[in-house]
């Protein structure tokens, strides 16, 4: 049976039944053009803004959604901060979300209304030549998803003052409705909850993906993980399903450490402090892990992680780094004499219209945690709470729910 046929067993119901949806229903469609509430970016450093903002139909091979679901990823986090730079504003954020499809325009194949979809961050647009190898997540539009416009390069959104607003990701996904070109959609199947589709746009490919495509953890291998946030956990779970004997988790926050345990980390460590080298080169009788995965603030993070990595052993980066981010602090002589490879993972180095439905059978198999991810639900009008939560350290992973 092909991974999109699957259906879940009925001893799996409770686990795959949504949880109730609190938000209120947006408006029904009337016209080419509807308002919908957005949480737009206008100045880094200032909170996200809760705005009514118009919105147009759908062009030729685009199609609206509303959104039942949206993670709070930390990467919308950076762009608040102005650590990520955008080319624009206001522009909508949000780029890790799961709806239904309420409109399709003339060109769209493989998506029809009523469909339930995820939305992805990397465009796939079919044509260029990563796209033609299954690449999607090397996709040559891939650049372009902090610049504001659609995928054909127009706008579909627009402010009370009658501005341009732009989509982060080309997604736009912390609205009621949002429209995406066909290429940033990937259909699901309807048994799966809104707020567990919502993750494997993101997190949950990012992280198992960078273990198992990137980094290709092999049986018996040991591992470890800084920063066990929405990537790093599914790190962890990622290096569990790859086979990895011992996996060590470090964080600085308490919960993440206490959670780690219930995703596979055999062992956690304060991240905080030289320390932490010295810690992981006693687990491993003194050689190192054999892969190590910097998940969060490189620059600072990443020279430990080197450090506590055995020879000739792998090391990869998921976490972003802010823009005046230039350097990471490795002496080339010890990359070279110690024959480390350091490497960068997107999406889990895999394309998400293959990851996606793979995790999701995963799930479904009873292999995967989703439901477990989840820390607390917000309404959009929380997204600021939401975002404080995460950056204290209290969240694994916060999601905004709308009405279904």
């Amino acid at each position: 049976m092909a991974a999109g046929d699957r259906r879940p067993n009925p001893s799996t119901n409770d686990r795959l039944r949504p949880r109730r949806q609190v938000a209120r229903r947006p408006a029904p469609l009337h016209g080419r053009t509807v308002q919908t509430l957005a949480a737009l970016f206008r100045r880094p450093g200032a909170p996200a803004s809760i705005e009514t903002i118009a919105l147009d139909a759908p062009g030729p091979t685009e199609a609206l959604v509303r959104v039942v679901a949206a993670g709070l990823c930390h990467t919308d986090y950076h762009v608040m901060r102005g650590d990520r730079r955008v080319a624009m504003t206001p522009m909508v954020l949000g780029h890790e979300a799961a709806g239904i499809v309420e409109q399709v325009g003339a060109q769209v194949a493989g998506v029809a209304v009523g469909d339930h979809v995820v939305l992805t961050f990397i465009p796939g647009c079919g044509v260029c030549h990563w796209c033609g190898k299954g690449l999607h997540h090397l996709c040559a539009q891939g650049p372009r998803i902090t610049q504001g416009p659609q995928l054909d390069g127009t706008y579909r959104r627009r402010d009370h003052a009658g501005a341009d607003v732009g989509a982060f990701c080309m997604v736009g996904g912390f609205a009621e409705r949002t429209v995406v070109d066909q290429a940033s959609l990937v259909v699901i199947e309807k048994a799966i909850p809104f707020d567990l589709a919502s993750l494997v746009a993101c997190c949950v490919p990012a992280g198992v993906g960078a273990a198992r495509n990137r980094a290709r953890v092999a049986k018996g291998d040991s591992v470890l993980v800084v920063g066990c946030g929405g990537d790093g956990m599914n790190v962890v779970q990622g290096a569990k399903l790859c086979g990895a004997t011992t996996i060590i988790a470090a964080d600085i926050a308490p919960l993440k450490r206490d959670l780690a345990r219930d995703f596979g980390a055999t062992h956690v460590l304060d991240a905080e402090g030289d320390t932490l080298v010295a810690a992981v080169l006693k687990l491993t009788e003194g050689r190192g892990v054999d892969h190590s995965f910097v998940c969060i603030d490189p620059p600072n993070t990443l020279p430990p992680a080197f450090r506590a990595t055995a020879r000739a052993g792998n090391v990869v980066v998921t976490g972003l780094s802010a823009a005046t981010s230039a350097v990471l602090p490795i002496p080339p002589l010890e990359l070279v004499t110690s024959q480390k490879a350091i490497m960068g993972a997107v999406y889990g180095f895999a394309s998400p219209r293959v990851q996606i439905p793979e995790l999701l059978a995963l799930y479904e198999a009873g292999k995967l945690k989703l439901r477990e991810l989840i820390t607390r639900t917000y309404r959009l009008a929380e997204i600021n709470q939401g975002y404080a939560d995460l950056a204290a350290g209290r969240n694994l992973r916060g999601v905004i729910l709308f009405d279904p």
